[in-house]
Order: C-alpha cells, then structure tokens, then sequence
C-alpha cells in the first residue's frame, strides 16, 4: 500500500506538470524551457523529440525519469504534448489521455518490485500563463485515474488497484531568484481507491475500498539554486523551506482480510481532517487533526459480533531538530484523544451489570521543551549508531490528563536537566523541578473495581497505602493532589516529604 500511495502521489504530480506560476506574456520555448529547467532543479531528467508548426511547439517521445538514493526510479511517458500559444499570452498544454507510469522500488536487499500503472484524464485542461521567472500552471480535469496493470519482482503476486480523482482543479507556480520558489494548491470533489491483492503461497486474500470528499491541498517551498533534493540536510543547511497542508471532509474506507477461510472486517471512518507540515531551518513541525471518527472491527476470533471505537476528536503534534544543533533547540510532542467510547458489548465483557460510570473517556499529553542534537537524524547511520543523539536540556509537562470511568487524573511541571552531572541519577542528566498532579475520583473507582473483582482487596489496601505516602487530600470530595519535586540536590520529594 505505501508503494502504491507513493505511486499514486508521483504519478498526478507528473502528470500536471512540471513547472510554473502569474500574469504576462509567455511563449510556448518559453514554457517547454522551465519545464526542462524545473525537471533539471528537482534532480530528474526529461527527454523529447522537439518540433515547430506556427505557433506551437511540440515534443514527441516525452520521458520524465527520477532516482531516489536507493536504487529505485519513477519513468512517466507522456507522449506527445503540444505547447500551443493562445494570442493572449498564455500557453495550452495538451496532454495524451492516457499515458504510461512505471515505479521501480529497491528494498535494503537490493530485489527489485517494478509497478506498472496507466494513467488516464480524459477532460485534462493546462493552461501556463505569466513570464520566464515568474509561470503559473491551471489545470482543471473532470477525472483522472490511475490503475495498477502489472506487478513485476522476485515474488508473483495478484493485485488490483485503481485510485480516481474526480473534480478537480488546481495550478502549480514556480518563481527564479536566489532561492527557487513552488507554490501549489489543489482541489477535488472526491478521492477513490479500490485494492485487492491475494498471496499465491497461502490464499490470503486482501481487499481495500476507500473514499475521501472535499480533499484539499497547499504548498509552499524554497528550493536553493543546484541543490540535490535526495540530501535533505544539505538542502536544509543553504535555505531549503516547505510548508503545506492537506484538509479533507467525509472519509471512510473497508478493509477485509480473509487467511484460511478466517475472515476479518474493518471500517473506519471520519467527517473531517487536517494533516499540515513545516519543515526548515534545523527541524520540522507536523501536526494531524480529526473529528468524530469510528473504528469498527468483527473477526470470528473475538467474543463478540463487532468492536466499535468511536473518536469525537484526535490529534497528534510533532516538532523536533533534524539538524546538529550547537545550542538546545525546541521540541514538542502531543495527543489528543478526546470523547472515546466503545461499543456495550465490550463494557459488556468486564462490567456487565453497569457498575462503571460509561461517560466518553480522554487522553491529552502535551509536552514541550529544550535539546540539543548531537547529530543529523538526516544521517542514514544513526539507525544502527548505539550512541543517543540527543541532550535533554528542558521538558515542561503543559498539559496533562486522563479522564476514564468516572477518575479525573491531570497534572502539569517543568524540569530542567544538568549534563554535566549524569552520576546522581546514574547516567541520566539530573532533573531539577517538580510536576503537579490531581486525581479525582480515584477511592471511588478502586471501590468499584474491587466490588467488581477486578482487584483483589489486599491489593487495592496496598494501592491506597502508597497513594498516601505519594499523595495528600485535594480542595474537594474523593481528590487527592501531590507535589513531586526534585531538587538541586538530586533528593525527590513528595509533598515535601522525602522519597530519596
């Protein structure tokens, strides 16, 4: 599936074009010209058969290939296409309605997959308009589609796949200057995907059906004059910026799987999403969004018909150094996970006379703070490296809570971390600060669960006695709130109280 998404991506991003972006004059040499300029910056090469009729230019043969630094490639034939200049200072580009997409992917074993596609957009309207420097593409297609003709490699395997794009619209701009400019923004009515593989050696037979409405996408990028795109750090370290966001409203997709007549069912689903990135400078941010989604699982393996979780919001937030930094730099880390439930026949399963509070459940964890990075994460050793490539400088706990059958847990701190000293805590830098904690309705939950038998009495006393070596009483019924401090000294400390 990761190839084919992969194939999938390049394939329409070839397939619209390869430059351009905003109001002017311009030629048809003028438009092939940043094609073959653009293909050059983005490290691939375009091949074609030139020729002149009046006021169009056109290219037989054209080939657009690309290399990734593991051996694998990407070749799209797109034919014939004609640069036709329209009198207005604008330029058509016709494209063939079908044409060819290869993908060839190397894994660390060096054997080879080769992924043959065809892609058709019928329909398909280009229209580049602006200056040398400055070229702007339009495109608009009722449909275009991808279908998956052929998998080649050194196992067979019986797959099927086709994605659909329907209604969509879009432009591609490209500025020169110091630093070269993309600017892109794209739209479709709906996303399609159907996918079906089977395993010749044991029947397992795999099945996808998928759809994404209103999809929405935008970037924005700098790239430096003769960078390599395949060396992300170099890239970063003389300018490299991209940032961009994809949205999305009603997605669901099925996925059945059926291994030796034991067949298993999944859907899931969601009204809307968000995924958005920035990456630049010595790091990246990545932040993922989605509303009221359902995750729904049957499998003659479970005890019950159907497992269904439902969402009503989720959540993740991701910022980090990629580059060595000589000063601690920032990070960031969260989840969301708000308004969880599951289906009754799970409540069910360990509480089925209803003894637990069934109220939506949720998880938040925000944390933010200081490192230093020893090394690239760009840098394809530091996988098999032993050594950590990072300093924890500073960590502050914004946000903390876990709300679940009735308990409210929540806490916020901040702590600061001395690497000079990694003897105190043995060969951890010492942390100096203190975190806050509250628990509310904690005894009453224990209660519950001990009258339920999911925890024996000796062992929910045992609980109890350490929450009140750890603990104090809150500001209300059944809220118990605790201070765990760690000082200069390296000593930890609970409510004042001595633990170390």
């Amino acid at each position: 599936m990761t190839s084919l998404k992969t194939a999938s991506a390049l394939a329409i991003a070839a397939a619209f074009g390869l430059a351009l972006p905003a109001s002017a004059d311009v030629t048809a040499d003028q438009v092939w010209t940043a094609w073959k300029a653009i293909a050059q910056g983005s490290g691939q090469s375009m091949t074609g058969r030139e020729s002149r009729s009046g006021t169009t230019l056109t290219v037989e043969d054209l080939q657009v290939a690309s290399k990734d630094g593991q051996g694998g490639s990407v070749r799209v034939g797109l034919g014939q296409v004609a640069f036709a200049e329209r009198g207005d200072g604008s330029v058509e580009i016709r494209m063939p309605e079908t044409h060819p997409l290869t993908v060839e992917i190397r894994n660390a074993e060096g054997e080879v997959t080769g992924l043959d596609f065809t892609v058709r957009q019928p329909g398909f309207e280009m229209v580049a308009s602006g200056t040398p420097e400055a070229l702007k593409q339009d495109v608009t297609a009722p449909e275009v589609t991808l279908t998956l003709d052929r998998v080649s490699g050194t196992k067979p395997v019986d797959v099927e796949a086709r994605m659909t794009v329907s209604g969509m619209s879009g432009h591609y701009a490209q500025s020169q200057g110091e630093m070269r400019s993309f600017e892109s923004g794209f739209e479709a009515d709906r996303v399609k995907l159907d996918f079906a593989a089977t395993d010749p050696d044991d029947g397992t037979h795999v099945s996808l059906v998928g759809s994404v409405h209103d999809v929405a996408s935008s970037s924005d990028s700098r790239m430096p004059v003769g960078g390599d795109p395949t060396q992300l750090a170099q890239m970063l370290r003389a300018g490299f910026t991209s940032q961009g966001e994809l949205t999305h409203g009603a997605m669901g997709y099925t996925l059945d799987v059926t291994e030796t007549d034991d067949p298993t069912h999944v859907e899931v689903s969601a009204n809307s999403g968000r995924i958005g990135f920035d990456l630049g400078g010595t790091g990246m941010t990545y932040d993922l969004t989605g509303k009221n989604t359902r995750v729904a699982l049957s499998t003659p393996k479970l005890p019950m018909p159907q497992v269904e979780l439902q969402m009503a919001e989720t959540g993740a937030h991701f910022e980090m150094p990629l580059m060595q930094t000589e000063t601690p730099a920032d990070f960031g880390l969260g989840l969301r996970l708000a308004g969880v439930t599951v289906s009754k026949e799970v409540w069910a399963l360990f509480d089925p006379t209803g003894q637990l509070p069934r109220d939506p459940a949720t998880l938040i964890v925000d944390l933010a703070g200081k490192a230093r990075w020893l090394a690239d994460l760009t840098d394809p050793a530091i996988a098999s490296s032993d050594d950590v490539p990072a300093e924890l400088h500073a960590l502050n706990v914004k946000d903390l809570r876990l709300q679940v059958a009735g308990a409210d847990l929540t806490g916020s701190g901040d702590f600061t971390f001395d690497n000079a000293d990694k003897v105190t805590f043995s060969g951890i830098a010492r942390p100096e600060g203190t975190l806050s904690l509250r628990l509310a309705g904690g005894n009453g939950l224990m209660d519950k669960l001990v009258a339920m038998g999911l925890i024996p009495q000796d062992q929910a006393m045992g609980l109890r006695m350490m929450m009140g070596m750890f603990a104090r009483p809150g500001d209300g019924p059944d809220t118990m709130v605790s201070e765990i401090t760690v000082n200069g000294q390296g000593q930890v400390l609970a409510n004042g109280q001595r633990l170390r």
